[in-house]
Order: structure tokens, then sequence, then C-alpha cells
């Protein structure tokens, strides 16, 4: 059974592969038909449906659970992809140019931030749950160490002590790797709490890209209220 993730690749990869096939290959007079007409429409619907999903985010503050975003992600791109069928690649209009590629930045923005978004969310989510596991084993590591051999480890001193519990071996041997084990772990943590700190800044970084989602989603909003009404204006063709 296909999940959410693939059916959205899925989507995805035929709105790019529609884009492409109708640039190479337009089919001009098809947007000014009865069925042409009526595919941009339901496209245009689509589109206009996925103001839902921050309506109730913004508006009624509903999130998470509450409201999903892959039904946002389903109109986004299944409406385009009607419109582009719609449109055929015919570029007799200006308005109808401006809001093909308005709508093609809006839904290729929208695509690479919640890809890239997701993996760095939980990039973050990984890190710190490796980090918690970390500090409770640097805690159990550390009470088997006391604080005076730990000093003279640290300050690169020689441990000769014998060590009853492992006669195999002289104490200091014994006490060197643990002090370096709780090393390594301290260093292991800290790398892992600077990965986290790179990571929440490539988050900051993605949530100004959905701004610019949000920005470029307006405008195109915009265009296609021109272009609809422009189209009223002048007449349907296949009236």
């Amino acid at each position: 059974m296909i999940d959410d993730k693939q059916l959205t690749a899925w989507l995805a990869t035929i709105f790019v592969s529609l884009a492409v096939i109708f640039l190479v290959f337009p089919v001009p007079g098809f947007g000014g038909t009865g069925i042409g007409h009526l595919v941009g429409i339901v496209g245009s619907l689509l589109m206009l449906m996925t103001l839902i999903y921050p309506y109730r985010k913004r508006i009624l503050d509903k999130k998470g659970r509450k409201n999903p975003l892959n039904p946002h992600i389903y109109y986004g791109i299944v409406g385009p992809t009607l419109v582009v069928v719609h449109s055929g690649h015919k570029f007799a209009s200006t308005i109808g140019v401006v809001v093909f590629l308005g709508m093609l930045l809006v839904v290729l923005s929208g695509i690479v931030g919640r890809f890239l978004f997701k993996k760095v969310n939980r990039s973050v989510r990984e890190q710190k749950k490796e980090i918690d596991t970390l500090h409770d084993l640097f805690r159990q590591r550390k009470t088997a160490i006391s604080r005076e051999d730990l000093e003279r480890y640290l300050a690169g001193q020689v441990l000769y002590e014998k060590d009853e519990a492992e006669t195999d071996a002289p104490a200091g041997e014994v006490v060197y790797r643990k002090c370096r084990e709780l090393q390594e772990i301290a260093h292991a943590i800290a790398e892992g709490e600077q990965a986290v700190k790179t990571f929440s800044t490539v988050k900051t970084v993605f949530t100004r890209w959905i701004l610019i989602h949000i920005y470029l989603s307006v405008f195109l909003f915009a265009m296609l209220l021109v272009h609809i009404l422009s189209t009223f204006y002048y007449g349907f063709r296949w009236l």
C-alpha cells in the first residue's frame, strides 16, 4: 500500500512530468474548449482548497493532528496539475503566463520545503534522542570513576594503583580505559549538541523559506483572480 510520502512523491513527479511534456509538446487549443475550461475550474477550486490548512492553523489555531498537512499537499499538487493540463502551455495571454509561472514557483517551493523541512525535523529529533541516551550513559559511567582518578587522567598523569577486582590488568590501565570511555562519551555529546544547533539554524532558514512560499501563494491567487475576471470579461471562446 502506498503511504503518504510515496503518494506525495508520485503526485509531484506527475506534476513536473506534465509541465515538461506540455512545454515540449504544447496543446494550445485545449484550454479554450469546454473540457479545457472545466479542467481549469476544477484545478483552481482545488488550489483554493489549499487555503483551508493555513486558515485552520493561523485563524482557528488548530495544529498537529487537528489540522493535518497532507490534504494541503494533495490539493496543492493535484490542483496545479489540472491547471497545467488546462493551459496546454499556451503563451497567448500574459496574465495566464504569469499565473502559470507563479504556480510553478509555489508548487516547487512547497515540495522543496516539505521534504527538506521534514528531513531537518527528523534529524533534530534523532539527534536529541541520541544525546539523551548519551547523557544517561555518561552518568552511569561517571559513577564508576572517582573524581581524583578523573582529575589525574585529565591532567595526563599515569595511574599505577592495583585493582583488586581485575588482577589481570594494572589498576591504572583499567581506570585509564574507563576515563577514556567517559571522555569519548563527553565528546560525542558535544558533537551531538553542535549538530542540533546546526540543524536548528537550518530549520530557521526553512521557516523563512515557508514565508517565501506564502508570499508566492498570495501573488499566485491574486494573479489567478485577475485571470478569471479577464476570462469572464472577454468571454469564453467555447460559448
